[in-house]
């Protein structure tokens, strides 16, 4: 046998690789459960190792700091959302409204299907995180929003500069709007709910653009 040669072990059919991806998915949706229990002040390495059913080692393994814990939970919703957006975007659409739907829409299931992630996108943006990770989020999904709305339009630079603001604007709003919605401070159902924010971010689009 060649020394050279990598040998993977398993251990009931599962790979050395695979156990160390498997607990720390189990760590960040412990973290993800234990801040939306409390706060982030109260989130303890003790106790988000106890929610996973692991020793503290393995969250070591992971995270040097709670704060690292925190970056890589905003980095995974961040990568979620901005996925759900672009699958938005590749999805042919009639008109603007129709397109505008379509985005807020697929966000807007990113951030309920869990609504520990409405929470937790609320509270990335007072954390130290926010500059490389909620507000990557914001920028990238404005920016997207108002590539589908003009992708087969000519808009001129100042046009676009504002839509962008705009879009920015209504995306911060929307996403403390959606976290009141799960906490049941907003009487709407979903569909009344994403057909408010279909609302503004129409109207703000043709604030720029009357003829959009």
């Amino acid at each position: 046998m060649n020394d050279s040669t990598a040998v993977v072990r398993t251990f009931r059919g599962v790979s050395a690789a695979e156990r160390v991806r498997l607990r720390r998915d189990a760590l960040l949706d412990a973290g993800l459960s234990a801040l939306a229990d409390g706060t982030r002040a109260s989130v303890t390495v003790d106790d988000v190792s106890a929610r996973a059913g692991l020793s503290k080692r393995y969250f070591y393994e992971h995270f040097h700091t709670r704060n690292d814990l925190f970056v890589a939970l905003g980095e995974r919703l961040v990568d979620e959302v901005t996925a759900a957006a672009r699958a938005a975007i590749a999805t042919p659409a009639p008109d603007m409204l129709s397109r505008v739907q379509e985005m807020v829409g697929s966000v807007v299931s990113v951030l309920i299907s869990d609504t520990r992630n409405a929470r937790l996108f609320v509270d990335m943006m007072g954390g130290d995180e926010r500059k490389d990770t909620v507000g990557r989020a914001e920028h990238a999904i404005a920016a997207m929003l108002i590539d589908a709305v003009v992708s087969d339009i000519e808009v001129t630079e100042k046009e676009r500069i504002r839509l962008d603001v705009a879009a920015l604007m209504l995306i911060v709003g929307a996403a403390q709007a959606i976290s009141d919605w799960v906490d049941g401070g907003i009487e709407l159902s979903r569909a009344e709910l994403i057909e408010e924010i279909v609302r503004m971010v129409a109207a703000a689009i043709r604030t720029v653009r009357p003829d959009l």
